[in-house]
């Protein structure tokens, strides 16, 4: 009897350690609370050569393209870090694109473009005399989608038939066409003779 005791209580010590041995397996491969979130947070995803288009149901005119030489997204942060990135924003009035040699977007609404900074106006072909493209060059400049918004604290030059502007920083909003360059304006401008 004493021999069946001792087995039983061997028996049983191997099964708890085998119980506990087992269960330190599955916690250990299951990521705790803090774990999960820190994986989350660190989620991200890129894409190379890649293009991103927005066009809104009810204004099936206008649409919003997006081109990358790469993308970086971080989904903690709703941050994106691109190259060479050219937006192109069609609507019924003109084309009107952006491009540059680096950018960074926040939220998917604030765009922060820096290196070579081109923004080019197009009017529409149906809108007469008006079919000369139109060119504003500086270093850096912020762009807010939502409302049309741009700005920047560098020289700028704007490019337009009539003639070429250049000052230090600017204020503009390419919904109303509204900009004020900020200081040391100058400008030439080209009669046309008629």
């Amino acid at each position: 009897m004493r021999l069946s005791r001792a087995r039983i209580i061997v028996y049983a010590f191997i099964l708890s350690i085998l119980a506990l041995w087992i269960n330190n397996q599955q916690s250990g491969s299951k990521p705790s609370q803090t774990e999960h979130a820190k994986i989350q947070q660190s989620y991200s995803w890129q894409s190379s050569q890649s293009t991103a288009w927005q066009i809104d149901r009810q204004k099936p005119n206008e649409q919003t393209t997006i081109q990358t030489a790469t993308w970086h997204y971080q989904e903690a942060t709703q941050q994106s870090d691109f190259t060479q990135p050219v937006i192109t924003l069609v609507k019924p009035e003109g084309t009107t694109t952006i491009s540059s040699q680096n950018g960074q977007s926040l939220n998917d609404n604030i765009i922060s473009l820096s290196g070579q900074v081109v923004i080019s106006q197009m009017p529409n072909q149906d809108k007469p005399g008006q079919t000369q493209l139109s060119t504003l060059s500086t270093d850096k400049i912020t762009y807010n989608i939502s409302q049309g918004d741009l700005h920047s604290d560098d020289k700028i030059t704007i490019s337009q038939p009539t003639g070429i502007t250049t000052g230090t920083g600017l204020n503009a909003n390419l919904q109303s066409g509204y900009y004020h360059i900020l200081s040391d304006v100058k400008g030439t401008y080209h009669i046309k003779s008629e």
